[in-house]
């Protein structure tokens, strides 16, 4: 089943690459087949396909052989869908105007549980024991809002909160390791240290002055990290010291 996962993970960024895309649209990841990007378009759980489409969410099953299934669609007025990410047994999907917190009902069927709201720009999101990272991006967004890196506490996922609000400058996509957030903004790589949410600390940042980080992934100790130009295999230190080990371009 595991193989049959990957197979049509492949072939849907096959078949994504050849749709017309905007300035939000980028190469997704894949998600929930291992450890996602934050700006993937679709993703697994359990024997679950999300895929993402404009305003809505498909849930396909994925049945023994490699067959998909349709089991439903949720459809989301006047919210463009941008990014989707699993958590345990929930979806995290991220739109231009909220992030969207959905679970599975007994059925196996997927419903929306509740719903954060935020001013209108890009949202990539990601999650870690109970806690939710957003950026709010409005360059490139054909939008005009604020940017920042939002920490909401989902514990009670029918209840999300915001814990905090910090300030960004043009951030796209972050991922999450244990009380490490890194976040691509600012035209470079930054590492915070998020043990306290209330008080986040920057503990790292490097620069790429002649491309734009747009994704990161971490992975078994290390980071990959997408630009607009190259992929980077890289390590990092608990201090903050970031070293580029591998580049593919």
């Amino acid at each position: 089943m595991l193989q049959v996962k990957r197979l049509l993970c492949l072939g849907l960024i096959l078949t994504l690459l050849t749709c017309e895309s905007d300035s939000n649209d980028f190469t997704p990841d894949l998600g929930g087949t291992g450890t996602a990007g934050s700006l993937a378009k679709f993703t697994i759980v359990d024997d679950n396909l999300m895929v993402l489409k404009s305003d809505e969410i498909i849930q396909y099953a994925i049945e023994t052989g490699g067959g998909l299934s349709k089991v439903r669609t949720l459809q989301f007025f006047n919210s463009n869908l941008e990014t989707i990410f699993p958590y345990a047994n929930n979806v995290l999907v991220g739109s231009n105007n909220g992030v969207h917190f959905l679970a599975f009902d007994s059925q196996g069927i997927l419903e929306l549980i509740s719903t954060y709201s935020h001013l209108t720009a890009c949202d990539p999101v990601v999650a870690l024991n109970g806690i939710a990272y957003s950026t709010l991006r409005n360059s490139d967004c054909r939008f005009n809002s604020i940017e920042v890196l939002d920490i909401i506490d989902i514990s009670d996922i029918e209840n999300p909160q915001v814990v905090k609000s910090y300030e960004s400058e043009a951030p796209y996509g972050l991922t999450i390791n244990g009380e490490n957030l890194f976040v691509c903004e600012r035209g470079g790589l930054a590492m915070y240290d998020v043990s306290d949410p209330q008080n986040i600390i920057l503990k790292g940042f490097m620069d790429f002055a002649d491309e734009l980080p747009l994704d990161v992934i971490h992975s078994r100790g290390s980071l990959i990290l997408r630009t607009d130009n190259a992929i980077y295999n890289m390590s990092y230190t608990s201090s903050g010291v970031f070293t580029i080990q591998a580049q593919i371009q």
